[in-house]
């Protein structure tokens, strides 16, 4: 084979490769020499970037936390998911879901308003608009926004304390500061909660739910302002007036709920329950307090301004509002993280964009007199369990709820209160072992301690004391280790040293001494 070199007058002429003008190279020459063309521009050459380099520039840069505040609302990464609620592949499995989800989060709601001492129109006002909101503008695709059990009882004490004419102050206070923290990127701030306290306050909040449902569904009547240990005494005292009716509803309920999902998981467990109990109730002529009269129509969606509270309330009035504001955000956060876990979609997960969706919506739900919403674990996780694959889910279960108040009102209002006592029975029973225990004393078994602490001064003093109890005894397990740590490293190195320097005799040699 022939080489033959030609002059060039570009830069390529300048490589530091040189042949022949003419020359011969043998067979076996010729196998082994590999030439590789590369083609340079008349300026500077640049080197060249390979696949495997520029696959590792672009990972390296997609790791990099982005800066700066989200003025958009994320609102161009959101315009894709919108795109896909139209699929006319997923069109018709998203609203079978979205219905699905609807009939659960129904009795959910009104359970969970009553439990929280606000009208019953109140939680399925706020699950109608903060749905759509929360749908549209969240970090999870699958995420379903509504009332959830684990604050109804954050939200019963803020009314107790301030009043129901403070309520959506707190609501909107609440999203006003959830959007300022999504948008400024604080969503990763939740990581910083210990996992013990969380599962705490999780267990807390079940046993207060429990405990707070058997007079409802006992039909008994205890003073309000108790704690969990008083409510029960004053229960065990007047357990001679329990209703039989009641008490059947609300078993009845609590073993329908979990024996549905076994016969087959699409059922909706709670609307088949609360619906038994209500026609029993009404066919069998059963003595049960029924709920009372709900605003008919489109009167309960009524467009308020939240009225400001008197100066001197603030400052009680700010704690209230940091304390539900925080377990919103970490209970929403918390559970698209779990989601997330449990089916990734092509819409990664995103806190600060979940941050910013339930700011929106909480701020829409107190622009209707509404609640506190949050991102709730167990209608998302229905919605998964249902093959759900786009937003439209949360918006059609939205249009349910909307439907059900203002066309079924009469219905509604003759749910008996045990029935929604019994859902409630069912939900906290669930939290009593939540899965963040596990997690935590996987990791350390000495995080049981936070968790107690934090459960037992929910239950003894108030929630706000516990979540700090629990915060600050974490904080002292982790100096008190980091102490042990380091004195017990000290002594691990010093006995090293000394059985090299003096080995323990071997039996051999103790015989021959």
């Amino acid at each position: 084979a022939t080489v033959r070199h030609q002059p060039q007058t570009s830069a390529a002429s300048s490589m530091p490769m040189r042949l022949s003008q003419a020359g011969s190279l043998g067979h076996r020459a010729c196998r082994v020499a590999r030439f590789r063309i590369v083609r340079c521009s008349s300026a500077v050459s640049k080197p060249v970037a390979t696949d495997a380099q520029s696959a590792t520039a672009k990972q390296e840069a997609g790791n990099k936390p982005e800066t700066g505040l989200i003025l958009d609302l994320g609102i161009p990464t959101l315009l894709p998911e919108w795109r896909k609620m139209f699929a006319p592949s997923t069109v018709v499995t998203d609203v079978t879901a979205g219905i699905t989800v609807g009939c659960v989060a129904v009795p959910l709601s009104l359970a969970i308003a009553v439990a929280s001492g606000v009208p019953p129109e109140v939680g399925l006002v706020s699950a109608a608009v903060a749905g759509v909101a929360g749908g549209l503008m969240g970090g999870t695709t699958l995420a379903i926004t509504g009332p959830a059990a684990a604050i109804s009882l954050l939200v019963c004490e803020a009314v107790q304390t301030h009043g129901l004419g403070t309520l959506p102050f707190i609501t909107l206070a609440c999203g006003g500061l959830q959007l300022a923290m999504g948008v400024a990127r604080g969503g990763g701030i939740t990581k910083y909660v210990p996992e013990s306290v969380i599962a705490g306050f999780t267990t807390g909040i079940g046993v207060m739910i429990l405990a707070g449902q058997l007079p409802k569904a006992l039909d008994l009547t205890v003073p309000a302002g108790l704690n969990t240990v008083e409510v029960v005494q004053a229960v065990a005292s007047g357990i001679g007036g329990t209703n039989p009716a009641a008490l059947a509803l609300a078993l009845g309920v609590v073993g329908t709920m979990h024996a549905a999902p076994k016969l087959h998981p699409k059922i909706p467990s709670a609307l088949v329950a609360v619906g038994g109990a209500t026609a029993a109730s009404q066919l069998l002529g059963l003595s049960a307090t029924p709920i009372g009269a709900l605003p008919s129509g489109l009167s309960a969606f009524t467009l308020c301004m939240p009225a400001l509270p008197a100066a001197e309330a603030l400052p009680s009035l700010c704690g209230t509002i940091l304390l539900i504001y925080a377990m919103t955000s970490a209970e929403t956060l918390l559970s698209c993280t779990a989601l997330d876990r449990l089916r990734p979609t092509s819409y990664k997960h995103n806190p600060d964009q979940e941050l910013i969706g339930q700011g929106v919506a909480n701020m829409t739900a107190a622009a209707f007199a509404g609640m506190p919403v949050t991102a709730v674990i167990a209608r998302s996780s229905l919605n998964i369990k249902l093959k759900a694959h786009s937003r439209l889910p949360s918006l059609v279960q939205s249009a349910f709820v909307f439907g059900s108040l203002a066309l079924y009102s009469d219905v509604i209002s003759a749910v008996p209160l045990s029935a929604l006592a019994g859902v409630l029975i069912s939900s906290g029973a669930g939290m009593l072992q939540p899965a963040e225990l596990k997690t935590s004393l996987a990791e350390d078994k000495y995080n049981l301690g936070p968790y107690l602490v934090t459960t037992c001064g929910m239950l003894t003093m108030g929630m706000a004391e516990g979540i700090v109890l629990g915060c600050a005894s974490s904080a002292a397990k982790h100096l008190v280790q980091q102490r042990l740590l380091a004195g017990g490293g000290d002594w691990v190195v010093q006995a090293a040293e000394s059985r090299l320097k003096d080995p323990p005799p071997s039996p051999d040699t103790r015989k021959e001494a």
